[in-house]
């Protein structure tokens, strides 16, 4: 019983470590394009934006509506 519990904590931590690492990914892709094409504040807005979509996006595909 106590094994089931850490292997669901474990695929708990990787589930939030996939959302967080996809995210910032992400976020740093569409950052640099859009940072390639204007200032370094649409950069910025660009990877933030990126970030909070794939966030959002990733999370609704795991966990559903």
């Amino acid at each position: 019983m106590a094994e089931q519990n850490v292997v669901g904590f474990i695929e708990e931590w990787q589930t939030g470590a996939f959302l967080i690492i996809g995210s910032a990914l992400v976020g740093a892709v569409s950052g640099s394009l859009l940072g390639t094409l204007g200032s370094g504040n649409l950069g910025l807005v660009g990877f933030i934006a990126g970030a909070v979509l794939a966030f959002l996006s990733i999370s609704h595909l795991l966990y559903g509506s």
